[in-house]
């Protein structure tokens, strides 16, 4: 049974992204994309979890170093063939739709074996994955996020606390955050508290 194949798009408007992953395992699924205006986006979505959206924008030349990889992948992912079955559970999707190009779209089996175009361009996307999420790296958009007792954060200056209390402060909310190191507590605002958060992490 193959696991893979590949689909001309046929949507009559010009996708937005250059490439675009979705890996699917269980409950989890995350999407990277890479629109062609340079805005890189990192989605987590897990099954009774808030969802993460991590963004960052390229430099000129970041955009064009992945579009080249894109493109000099394309003809192998174009031809679709190779991929079979995985004894490991989860799906990919990858759609690349680079300028000049019709979009298109692979699934594979998340530990398949995968066509060298496939490959070059996950790995791109891996390393550009990496950088955003390494500690210090890219905020993650917290705009809209209302704190919760429980959560670990990771600050601008490189300590993480937990938020062990959050009050009412009209109009908005005053948050305790214990830094990790045990001995120190920091009393914010939540417009605060946003705006000196990275990101939220898992302990």
């Amino acid at each position: 049974m193959i696991a893979a194949f590949v689909l001309a798009a046929a949507a009559a408007i010009d996708p937005t992204y250059v490439v675009e992953r979705v890996v699917t395992v269980g409950g989890e699924v995350r999407r990277t994309s890479v629109f062609r205006n340079g805005v890189a986006v990192v989605v987590r979505e897990k099954k009774g979890e808030e969802k993460h959206v991590l963004q960052q924008q390229l430099t000129e030349v970041e955009l064009q170093v992945l579009t080249q990889v894109v493109n000099e992948g394309y003809p192998d992912v174009a031809r679709g063939g190779g991929i079979g079955q995985s004894p490991v559970e989860g799906q990919v999707e990858l759609r690349l739709a680079p300028p000049g190009r019709e979009a298109l779209l692979i699934r594979y089996p998340v530990a398949g074996v995968q066509s060298l175009g496939a490959t070059r361009i996950g790995q791109a996307l891996d390393g550009l994955e990496a950088r955003m999420m390494s500690p210090g790296g890219i905020r993650e958009d917290l705009r809209t996020w209302k704190p919760s007792v429980g959560e670990w954060l990771e600050l601008e200056d490189g300590r993480t606390g937990q938020v062990t209390e959050v009050l009412p402060n009209d109009p908005g909310l005053l948050v305790r955050v214990q830094i990790a190191d045990g001995l120190t507590s920091i009393f914010v605002s939540d417009d605060e508290l946003r705006r000196i958060t990275v990101r939220r992490i898992r302990k």
